[in-house]
C-alpha cells in the first residue's frame, strides 16, 4: 500500500546524489585548478552537464516505459520515478549546486583548499640537476 513513497524516495535519492557528485566533483576540480567560482561553475555545466543530462534522460525514458503496463502499480512507479529523475537530473544538479558553489564563492571548499590555486612552492616538486641521481649515504654499523 505504502511502496510507492518509499521506492521512489529511495530512487531518487540515490540519483539525485549521483547526478550532484558528478557535477561537484568537475566544479571542485575547476575550482582547484585556479578559476573563479562564475568561470568554475560554466565550465562545471559544459563538461558534466552533459553526461547528466543524457544520463537522467535514458533513466527516465526507461522508468516511463513501465507507465505503459496494464497494471495500475507499474503506471504510478514509472510516472512518478520517471518525474523523479528529472528533477534531479536537471533542476538540481544542472542549476542549484552550480549556482550555489558561485553564490557561496570560495567558501563552498571551505574545509579543504580546493578554491585555492595549486601553484604553492612544494620542495619536493623542485626540478632536479641534470645527471645521475644522488646517491643516499647510509652510515655503515661499526
Amino acid at each position: 500500500m505504502f511502496q510507492l513513497p518509499i521506492a521512489l524516495y529511495l530512487f531518487v535519492l540515490a540519483i539525485g546524489a549521483d547526478y550532484n557528485i558528478l557535477m561537484i566533483a568537475r566544479l571542485r576540480e575547476a575550482a582547484r585548478a585556479g578559476r573563479p567560482p562564475r568561470a568554475a561553475a560554466a565550465l562545471g555545466i559544459k563538461h558534466a552537464g552533459t553526461s547528466a543530462a543524457a544520463a537522467g534522460l535514458a533513466l527516465a525514458g526507461a522508468f516511463a516505459a513501465l507507465a505503459l503496463a496494464p497494471v495500475p502499480v507499474l503506471q504510478q512507479f514509472g510516472f512518478s520515478v520517471a518525474m523523479g529523475i528529472l528533477l534531479p537530473a536537471f533542476a538540481m544538479s544542472m542549476f542549484l549546486a552550480p549556482s550555489l558553489t558561485v553564490l557561496t564563492g570560495r567558501l563552498a571548499w571551505w574545509p579543504s583548499d580546493a578554491g585555492t590555486s595549486r601553484t604553492r612552492e612544494d620542495p619536493a616538486a623542485q626540478p632536479q640537476p641534470p645527471g645521475p641521481p644522488a646517491r643516499r649515504h647510509l652510515p655503515c654499523p661499526p
